[in-house]
């Protein structure tokens, strides 16, 4: 739109009635720019908005927290340090309950050998802040938390990124702390915070293979004793479920990126405090969360039946035969779950037959299969097998595989069983099988002994 022009009539009246002349009109407006995409926002943002600002205002995180300044050959790094008693509990375990643990029982459920060698004051445990949740080069580790124990403390260190023109020096004061260590521990690391901080390594020339440190994950040591019990096995949910430990007025971790894009944008630090109280809950629940697996493992804890069974298949998954047997006998004696009970009997009876243990197996198939509630197929097909291949019972296989296939039609077909189909065609071959077996063996009986055969009128 055309701005409107004063009308020169109009302001010759106003300077005959002495009043003030009119302002001058306003420029129009800019035309609309169209809206940019994620990606330039981004890279918008990462060059660093506010730039001109007096260096003063980048300066207002010393009122906040306690840290200092480093200064590499890259540049000044900030450093957030803080010293914890071992004393002190993070949920319902205290700090040095850690060093209390075995090393060999890292190695174990880490899935590492090499954790056994590791003295436990030269362990890292590694949590990161980034600018992005789904990893790849244009995302940033703006905060790193690092742990370990010290003199008779635990000490958390916490690197902070005030800019993109910074982060080589921080990499550099993180990497140099970092020499000496012999273990990382992290929560997800093996997938996100190693891979994303090996990544801007190498876009700031930097070399550094942390991925070759013996590398305790606790995602997944959790998942496997954890994955059927609980909702999810994030690090929220086993602080509420396993340390017995409910964040106050923590800040969601889908909130951290736009926190700190508005700090780039504003230079005020107060809102990222929550951040860093954030990382630091991480780092602390790393040491209760690994002292607490270590305790599980090493039967330091009472041991529920879902315990005892999702340690009998970590056991049994590592080649550790008779251990995993007796956490499954043990399960079945603290009155599972039925889905318990089931999987325990199952994964029991399948130990005994890999290690040809047949009559602790068959009684207990036998056990299963004569239960008045039984509707469970395996153990009467696996009678059948047994029968047929051990014991050469082929009237008693034949039994069992009748059996199974009465039960499946009477009940899992009718229920919609998705495999009805597929068993029922096993069955009815295994069935006619053992009788053409039987009628083979009958009639090479006959002829070994010469005996008659019976000739109808």
């Amino acid at each position: 739109m055309l701005p409107q022009h004063p009308d020169p009539r109009r302001e010759r009246l106003r300077e005959a009635l002495g009043l003030r002349p009119l302002p001058p009109p306003a420029p129009p407006p800019p035309a609309p720019r169209p809206a940019p995409g994620w990606g330039e926002v981004v890279d918008a943002r990462l060059r660093g908005v506010g730039r001109a600002r007096p260096s003063g205002d980048l300066d207002d995180i010393h009122h906040h927290l306690p840290g200092f300044w480093q200064d590499t050959a890259d540049g000044r790094a900030f450093i957030v340090e803080q010293r914890y008693e071992l004393e002190y509990r993070h949920g319902g375990l205290r700090l040095g309950a850690m060093l209390d643990t075995s090393a060999e029982l890292w190695a174990r459920f880490g899935r590492d050998r090499r954790l056994a060698e590791v003295d436990p004051r030269r362990m890292v445990f590694l949590d990161t802040e980034t600018t992005g949740l789904a990893g790849g080069t244009g995302t940033v580790a703006f905060l790193v938390g690092i742990g370990h124990f010290l003199d008779g403390h635990f000490r958390l260190r916490q690197y902070f990124l005030r800019g993109p023109s910074e982060e080589r020096a921080l990499l550099r004061a993180l990497t140099e702390y970092l020499d000496g260590f012999e273990a990382i521990v992290t929560f997800n690391g093996k997938t996100f915070d190693l891979p994303l901080l090996e990544t801007r390594l190498i876009l700031a020339r930097r070399e550094q293979a942390l991925t070759a440190l013996p590398h305790l994950d606790l995602l997944h040591a959790a998942r496997r004793i954890y994955r059927d019990r609980f909702a999810s096995c994030r690090l929220g949910e086993l602080e509420r479920q396993v340390l017995g430990l409910e964040r106050q007025e923590d800040v969601p971790g889908a909130e951290i990126p736009a926190l700190y894009f508005r700090y780039l944008h504003t230079r005020r630090f107060r809102p990222l405090v929550g951040v860093l109280r954030h990382n630091r809950d991480d780092v602390l629940s790393l040491v209760t969360l690994t002292a607490h697996l270590a305790r599980l493992h090493g039967g330091a804890l009472p041991l529920s039946a879902a315990d005892q069974l999702a340690l009998g298949r970590e056991h049994e998954h590592d080649g550790r035969p008779q251990e995993a047997i007796s956490c499954y006998q043990a399960a079945l004696l603290l009155d599972p779950r039925d889905a318990e009970r089931h999987q325990c009997e199952e994964r029991l009876s399948g130990l005994y037959r890999k290690l040809r243990r047949w009559e602790e197996a068959v009684l207990l198939w036998q056990s299963i299969a004569t239960s008045p509630a039984n509707r469970l197929l395996y153990p009467l097909v696996e009678l059948s097998k047994y029968y047929e291949r051990v014991a050469k019972d082929l009237p008693a296989a034949r039994e069992a595989a009748a059996q199974a296939l009465a039960l499946l039609e009477s009940y899992h077909a009718r229920r919609g069983y998705p495999r009805a189909a597929a068993e029922r065609t096993a069955l009815t071959a295994r069935i006619a099988r053992l009788e053409a077996r039987a009628a083979t063996g009958e009639s090479r009986r006959r002829a070994a002994t010469k005996e008659p055969r019976t000739i109808s009128a």
